[in-house]
């Protein structure tokens, strides 16, 4: 399970078996653990599942994603061909 970026206290990761899957990200807050990670598809940024984020950390994601789209694409491309994935620090 790569963690792809993180944001503040947002950790952005997804699973290996989600690449047969839409395209989506699982965001949790660093700060409770992932066993509640919201779910963002990566195309739309629409939240699939809110899991224990606040509203205010689902729309900070959401924007991180919509901001950083492309290099969040090209770090999953790297991870699907076994290849280093490098954590993004990403910013709005």
């Amino acid at each position: 399970m790569p963690k792809i970026a993180v944001f503040r206290n947002l950790v952005f990761f997804l699973y290996a078996y989600d690449l047969s899957e839409r395209l989506h990200l699982h965001v949790a807050n660093n700060k409770t653990g992932r066993s509640k990670s919201a779910k963002i598809w990566l195309d739309t940024a629409e939240i699939f599942e809110a899991g224990s984020l606040t509203a205010k950390e689902l729309k900070q994601a959401q924007a991180v994603i919509e901001a950083n789209r492309q290099a969040i694409l090209a770090q999953i491309e790297h991870f699907a061909k076994g290849e280093k994935v490098e954590l993004l620090n990403l910013n709005l």
